[in-house]
């Protein structure tokens, strides 16, 4: 018997019984439609007069709102010629010539299924290739098929991701993990590492490729907000530990208790109690302009091996020489010291405070302050202090400029702050919550109005601590935003990168002043769990290195652009310079 086609000249059909019995799907005749035929594939059939090729399917239907199907329909489809051909003649080529064809959803994994036995090589590099445009189960079926016939190569890429030119450094014993690294020198950096309750602190040397010190430590805090736990800082390696419980109900205010400060050789200079206060907007005027936040003053200064540290509402300074508290400046009106000092040509010492400033002379004494009633989310070089709601308030003048955005139909609405302003020398960054953002001059005047914008960090749930999604290079701005996109500009607003991206920004930094890492997470079907992309950007704009890497745990790069990574227990290094992609 003859198909449809060879009868009548069709190339579709369908009809539809009424459903008897909800727990089993009608079978219907395939006979009736392509006669006497092959089946090469699920759902495909092949008629041996005429060699069509036909697509038959059954599923239920009927009204969308009921629970089950009225009836059960079967359509048939004669397949075009272009179609056909990867059915007759299975090729990897083939499916990528077809991945926008409609094709059965299994067909694809069948098609693999023949050229596994013989074409085995050609689809090793088919999962290497990792090409993001294969439907899932394609990607699934590559995955299986890969770690079940290379168990050695996939191992491999379980440890240093994709691609495999890395070079493993070290292996530590079985049950002790890798948990964050930081650069201390251009070919020394230190790690921390669990074993069971137990927590290490190491230094490792890229040059002589060993480990030159090793201590025991407390736990790194780990719980709550997500704030570097190991550090450099100003010719010290820093680290917190500990932890303070802030809330029986919400982890972000969770603080360490315990700041230890080591020199580079792992001799550790101080270990102080911590007593961090947090600043909480409550007025309903405050609100107006500041928005309601609780803020952490985490941050804390070390100038001249002398340190800066906020201790609730006072400001102990360290001689980092002797591991001495040397003195404690009780903050005027009970302001909370912010973390963040600088010294000036002349030696004065000027602290930001949670809602001002506060200078103080070589002697100690308090020769400048203003504070601000309200609560300022940066305070740039000029004594300039942005609120959340776009207001600018100048600390030498009291001058205020407020940036607004007028709509469509006239209404002219304050704009809000998305991230931190970012100061360059000249002018300053600002970006809104959805409406774009602005390049400054130092003036406050527009040199540019941008479409894009950041990762909004600064909304009235934020607890202060958050990710920085802009960064500044010698010349450039980076900015980021989350699952939207990457952009560089100039100090002349020059746009010389837009990148979109599908995917969250876990960090943006630069490692040199010119180059520009920024890291996203990435997962696909390819591998079993979490890791990810790195993009290393020129200072052209141009991306110069991109690399799938475990996740974030233990990665860093140093100032020559050597990356290190780790996975569990084991570390390695890749130069992002000199890779190839």
């Amino acid at each position: 018997m003859s198909c449809l086609f060879c009868q009548k000249g069709s190339s579709r059909f369908s009809r539809l019984e009424p459903v008897q019995d909800e727990r089993q799907t009608h079978t219907f005749p395939t006979d009736d439609i392509v006669g006497n035929s092959l089946n090469p594939f699920s759902e495909i059939y092949e008629c041996k007069d005429c060699l069509s090729i036909w697509w038959i399917r059954t599923r239920g239907t009927g009204d969308p709102r009921s629970t089950y199907p009225e009836f059960y329909e079967q359509t048939a489809e004669r397949i075009d010629d272009h179609r056909s051909d990867l059915i007759r003649n299975p090729s990897i080529s083939g499916i990528l010539s077809n991945l926008e064809s409609a094709y059965p959803y299994h067909f694809f994994e069948e098609v693999l299924e023949i050229l596994k036995d013989s074409n085995s090589e050609e689809l090793k590099t088919f999962y290497y290739q990792r090409n993001p445009n294969l439907p899932t189960n394609v990607k699934r079926w590559l995955l299986q098929w890969f770690q079940k016939d290379y168990p050695e190569e996939f191992q491999i890429i379980q440890n240093q991701g994709f691609p495999t030119e890395a070079n493993l450094l070290f292996i530590l014993e079985e049950e002790e993990f890798i948990l964050v690294s930081e650069f201390i020198t251009k070919d020394q950096f230190v790690f921390i590492t669990s074993k069971k309750d137990n927590y290490f602190l190491q230094s490792y040397d890229l040059t002589n490729q060993k480990i030159l010190w090793k201590i025991s430590i407390r736990r790194p805090f780990l719980e709550g907000l997500s704030i570097p736990t190991l550090f450099y800082q100003s010719g010290y390696l820093c680290s917190y530990q500990g932890f303070q419980k802030g809330s029986e109900y919400y982890s972000k205010l969770n603080r360490p208790d315990t700041l230890c400060i080591y020199d580079l050789f792992g001799n550790q200079i101080v270990s102080i109690q911590l007593a961090f206060k947090c600043y909480e907007i409550l007025s309903t005027e405050e609100r107006d302009i500041s928005e309601n936040r609780i803020s952490h003053n985490f941050c804390f200064t070390i100038i001249e091996n002398k340190l800066y540290l906020p201790h609730q509402s006072q400001i102990q300074v360290y001689d980092l020489n002797s591991g001495k508290l040397t003195q404690t400046i009780k903050m005027p009106t009970g302001e909370f010291f912010s973390g963040r000092a600088f010294q000036t040509e002349s030696g004065n010492i000027l602290f930001h405070t949670l809602k001002g400033i506060l200078g103080i002379n070589v002697s100690g004494e308090i020769i400048f302050q203003y504070l601000s009633p309200y609560h300022p989310v940066f305070i740039d070089s000029q004594f300039q202090f942005y609120y959340y709601y776009a207001i600018v308030e100048s600390a030498n003048t009291g001058e205020k400029k407020t940036f607004k955005n007028t709509t469509e139909f006239g209404i002219s609405l304050v704009r809000e702050l998305s991230s931190l302003p970012v100061e360059f020398p000249g002018g300053i960054y600002l970006s809104f919550s959805l409406d774009g953002s602005l390049l400054l001059n130092s003036n406050l005047e527009i040199i540019k109005s941008f479409p894009f914008t950041t990762t909004d960090t600064l909304g009235p749930h934020s607890f202060g601590v958050t990710k920085t999604p802009v960064i500044t290079t010698e010349d450039r701005i980076i900015i980021t935003n989350d699952f939207s996109g990457i952009y560089m500009i100039d100090f002349w607003g020059n746009v010389l990168l837009e990148k979109p991206i599908q995917s969250e920004v876990l960090s943006v930094f630069t490692f040199d002043g010119k180059h520009g890492v920024v890291l996203l997470s990435f997962h696909d079907a390819y591998i079993d769990k979490d890791q990810t992309e790195l993009l290393l950007l020129s200072p052209k704009g141009e991306i110069i290195t991109q690399k799938i890497l475990p996740g974030p745990k233990g990665l860093s790069v140093s100032f020559d652009g050597h990356c290190i990574f780790s996975d569990q227990n084991q570390m390695f290094v890749i130069d992002l310079l000199n890779a190839e992609n």
